[in-house]
């Protein structure tokens, strides 16, 4: 059970050997030894897994196999370090020393020969036992022949998952749909106020409330939108916080965050009364609870709506019940073949009858759930033969077999849920249960999801092919877990490659995961929120060595309480702990809380890779100087916290790759950060909060060469000749601004260098004419047809630049360009004709841009083929906007706002037929063209009529 460990430390083994052989160079050979005892220790681990087995005696075999992987990572680990601290200096005195060095260095070889063959004692002696009770019996060069023969499988496999084979299948419910949007949007009838649908976990009621959500008819018929899942640790007082936020326009949401929880309820019930909204309350599970929310929803003084889902059958006939119903085998054995089949197969393979009788018997045996059935259907397109299909048939019997008896009727699923589990390559089943980390219903940022996997070594470097890093690796295996139905994903719509942008677990994929990590002691989760005390639940066991604690909390009296008792509960790790997570609730509250100092005083966590405090307000405190202990330390996050300064000792984690110190804003001066950062050799991931600042100079990257990402880039705070020199740098989002001439030309030389291997650069580009600068408004014209023709660059923001479009020929060129913002230009020529040729843009945002020579705007047919938002604000001496039929015609969201001189909404808008969303803030007159009073619409309505949400802001 403890084989995904036991796959960590391998990994962690070899990369040593290989990254770190000239410091083990006297006791390679035994680490070779140790790593082929652990590979033996592997071949046993699957074999339990595979058989199942539960006794006492084998749990305590896996229990102590679990022990020496983390100690012969710790020990190979703490060596490493401790020499290469040694080695380091620089002129006269690492002379002096090197002798010293040398002596010193022999000790610790020899501290760490005698640790490595205590270890492989350890471990000769627990094989010895293994194969005296029978549980071995495979061969270590069986097992590494076939640990060859799937590493290659696993590779081809990986090389063949891409992106596009991700999609979400939908199937049945057509009837649902229509009879729950027919209650939703019907104004008369006062049953139909509280909707609540109910079945068990897995039917797909959040599903079919998100496609209700989305309807067109529904998106028309309110004006309204709030969705807010309410999970079993919810807090009434932030639930309302949050659906409140959600509903009032923008203006009005700083005051939610200063109300008491009755002033909430009173502004909510006003606010529905007054404007026709619709709410959803996903996956509400007591009765209790929605007593404490419904006073804050006018069921019977308005037409808005409450829509609910729920398990809970007897809350949902609390108000208006619509049960969910199961698939019918025919739209069970439709979702099996779209998740089987998918891209995967022939066409003739998915007529094969033999493979449809065994398709439609595991979709009887799935009880007809959609869930279990998706599940089931991502574990069988891994299959490829009509035999394997057969045998997957069996694994479902056998799995079914051990649910009997289980209560509520969910543990025939959970059963699906484990044997899809099983099925998984072992590379992937550590990441799979990282997932427990997360709250329910969080979507999970993927970015930093992939770098917490690679600080734990659960991404191989065998899987790494020319020219890809661990982060490419870490992508394909959310990928493959996606393609099985194990995770949802969803892609960032504006990027111009098919990329995830976060990730989350359906709600009893998380039980399971939580409950298989708990079985294997891989995690231990924390949960405070909603007044929970963990510490005091019997049900919250804890067991001897966890490798990982997740915490989470709110602002509230009981947290601040359990400050000092959390750390102590954490501190149960005797010196295992390889991951710390501390993360406040969303909704833009931070927890006051001081960085618990034993973390860097005690020797328990001294071991941990991982430590991330994220959204919390260290009140001035932040990080100790302590924080050097944390040798083995790989991601430190502080996103959205609350600090004002890092300690010089940070220069000092050796081991460091990712930093995120993307701070909440505190205060004008920024954060200091000292120039150490240059001493982390091995940083590869680097995001600073974009005010930061040093005591004296700039900030240095000299030296960095491993460094992958550089986030928060200031050109006035950070050193810009380093950034040429990072050799290895994938992406990079700069802040530039400019007050000499000479500044563009050289982002431009760095630009068109051949020396970087760029994929993505985002820039932030300024220009200030002042008293204070050598520019002149000449030297303000901006070189954008050079900008935009470098494949990398992705995302551009200029400020106060030039743009003379009518002096260069539309693009020729292929552009990755996918966001452009321009604030306060100005602009010469047809900015359209030119824009509207830029193959792969997506958003597109003037903000008080000047139109120089012109009052009219042209969108040709065929301009902006992928342009999803448009966004005009301010738009100085616009009169006339003329859209052509084929323009934009991907467009779903258009802001148009304080244009003064616009006459009205361009006629071409009907004919885009995918736009969802229309945001105006403009003079009444402008307003009354478009909207509908007393059942009439205005003299242009017509143009705007079948965009299902229009929302008007107050104009200032």
């Amino acid at each position: 059970m403890a084989s995904e460990v036991v796959s960590i430390a391998l990994g962690t083994v070899r990369d040593l050997l290989i990254e770190e052989a000239k410091f083990l160079s006297g006791v390679s050979d035994q680490v070779k030894e140790v790593q082929t005892e652990l590979i033996r220790m592997q071949c046993f681990l699957k074999d339990a897994d595979r058989r199942q087995l539960k006794e006492e005696t084998v749990r305590n075999y896996v229990r102590e196999i679990r022990r020496l992987a983390y100690r012969t990572e710790n020990v190979l680990d703490e060596f490493a370090i401790e020499v290469e601290s040694r080695r380091e200096g620089r002129g006269i005195g690492k002379a002096i020393k090197r002798s010293a060095c040398i002596l010193c260095e022999g000790r610790a070889l020899h501290k760490v020969g005698s640790e490595i063959a205590n270890i492989k004692a350890n471990m000769n002696c627990l094989t010895t036992s293994l194969q005296n009770s029978g549980v071995i019996e495979v061969s270590i060069e069986e097992q590494s022949s076939s640990n060859a023969m799937i590493l290659e499988q696993n590779q081809q496999r990986l090389r063949q998952t891409y992106p596009h084979q991700v999609e979400e299948y939908f199937v049945g419910m057509k009837d649902d749909i229509s009879q729950l949007v027919s209650f939703i949007t019907d104004e008369e009838t006062r049953s139909h106020r509280v909707i609540s649908i109910y079945g068990m976990g897995g039917l797909g009621k959040t599903t079919l409330a998100r496609k209700i959500y989305n309807h067109v008819d529904v998106q028309r018929a309110f004006k309204a939108f709030a969705w807010f899942s309410v999970t079993q640790q919810y807090n009434t007082r932030s639930a309302l916080r949050n659906v409140l936020k959600q509903l009032l326009p923008e203006q009005r949401k700083d005051s939610v965050e200063r109300m008491e929880e009755r002033e909430l309820v009173v502004e909510l019930y006003k606010f529905q009364k007054e404007t026709k909204c619709l709410v959803v309350l996903d996956d509400l599970w007591e009765i209790e609870d929605w007593k404490c929310l419904s006073p804050a929803f006018p069921f019977a003084e308005a037409n808005s709506k409450i829509l609910i889902t729920t398990r809970n059958q007897k809350l949902a006939e609390v108000e208006f019940p619509y049960a969910l119903k199961f698939l019918n085998e025919d739209e069970g054995w439709e979702l099996l073949q779209k998740r089987a089949f998918a891209k995967r197969y022939a066409k003739d393979s998915e007529n094969d009858p033999k493979l449809e009788a065994i398709g439609r018997e595991i979709v009887r045996k799935c009880g007809k759930l959609p869930l279990a059935i998706s599940v089931l259907g991502g574990v069988l397109s891994q299959k490829n033969s009509l035999h394997e299909w057969e045998t997957v048939n069996k694994d479902v019997d056998s799995y079914l077999r051990m649910s009997e008896g289980s209560k509520e009727g969910y543990g025939a699923v959970i059963q699906v849920l484990a044997l899809s589990y099983d099925e998984l390559p072992y590379h992937l089943k550590p990441c799979f249960l990282h997932l427990g980390h997360f709250r329910e219903d969080e979507k999970i940022n993927a970015e930093m999801l992939y770098l917490m996997w690679i600080a734990e070594g659960m991404v191989s470097s065998d899987h790494q092919g020319r020219e890809e890093t661990q982060t490419d690796v870490a992508e394909r295996y959310l990928y493959e877990m996606a393609s099985r139905s194990m995770v949802q994903v969803n892609l960032d719509k504006f990027s111009t490659t098919t990329r995830v942008k976060s990730c989350y677990l359906h709600d009893l994929m998380r039980d399971f995961c939580l409950a298989r990590g708990k079985e294997v002691e891989f995690l231990k989760l924390l949960d405070f929120r909603g007044g929970k005390d963990p510490l005091s639940d019997s049900s919250t066991e804890s067991f001897s060595t966890p490798a990982r604690c997740s915490i989470h909390m709110e602002r509230s009296g009981s947290d601040l309480d359990h400050n000092d008792s959390v750390t102590s509960m954490a501190l149960e790790a005797n010196g295992q702990l390889r991951s710390l997570l501390i993360s406040a609730s969303s909704g833009g509250r931070w927890v006051d809380i001081s960085f618990p100092r034993v973390l860097c005083d005690s020797s328990k966590f001294k071991y941990l890779r991982v430590l991330k405090f994220e959204a919390y307000d260290f009140k001035g405190y932040g990080l100790p100087r302590g924080i050097k202990n944390l040798i083995h330390l790989r991601f430190l996050s502080l996103k959205d916290s609350k600090f004002d300064k890092l300690p010089s000792s940070i220069g000092q984690l050796q081991y460091l790759q990712t930093l995120d110190i993307r701070a909440h804003f505190t205060n004008l001066v920024g954060i200091e950060v000292p120039n150490v950062l240059w001493k982390l050799k091995r940083l590869k991931h680097l995001y600073l909060y974009y005010n930061h600042r040093t005591r004296k100079g700039k900030l240095s990257f000299f030296g960095l060469s491993k460094l992958e990402t550089l986030i928060g880039f200031h050109k006035d705070k950070d050193d810009f000749k380093d950034v040429s020199e990072l050799s290895n740098l994938r992406r990079l989002e700069a802040e530039v601004y400019i007050r000499e001439k000479n500044e563009v030309s050289e982002i431009l030389s760095y630009l068109n260098s051949k020396q970087h291997i760029l994929r993505e650069v985002v820039l932030d580009i300024s220009y200030f004419v002042s008293g204070f600068t050598s520019l002149k408004e000449e030297d303000t014209i901006f070189p954008f047809k050079v900008f935009f023709a470098f494949l990398n660059l992705h995302q551009l923001s200029v400020s106060s630049g030039k743009f003379e479009f009518q002096k260069v020929e539309p693009p020729l060129f292929p552009s990755n360009l996918s966001e452009l913002s321009l604030y306060q230009c100005a602009t010469e020529g047809d900015l359209m004709d030119y824009l509207g040729k830029l193959s792969n843009l997506k958003k597109l945002s003037l903000y008080d841009v000047d139109l120089v020579d012109r009052i009219m705007l042209i969108c040709d047919a065929n301009a902006f083929p992928k342009l999803l938002s448009l966004d005009l604000y301010s738009v100085s001496k616009l009169e006339t906007w003329l859209v052509a039929q084929g323009s934009m015609p991907n467009l779903s969201k258009l802001t148009i706002r304080c244009c003064l001189k616009l006459e009205m909404i361009p006629d071409g808008l009907r004919f885009l037929t995918t736009l969802k969303k229309l945001n105006i803030m403009m003079p009444e007159e402008f307003n009354q063209r478009i909207q509908v009073v007393d059942n009439r619409g205005g003299v242009d309505y017509d143009k705007v009529s079948h965009i299902p949400l229009i929302t008007f802001e107050v104009f200032p």
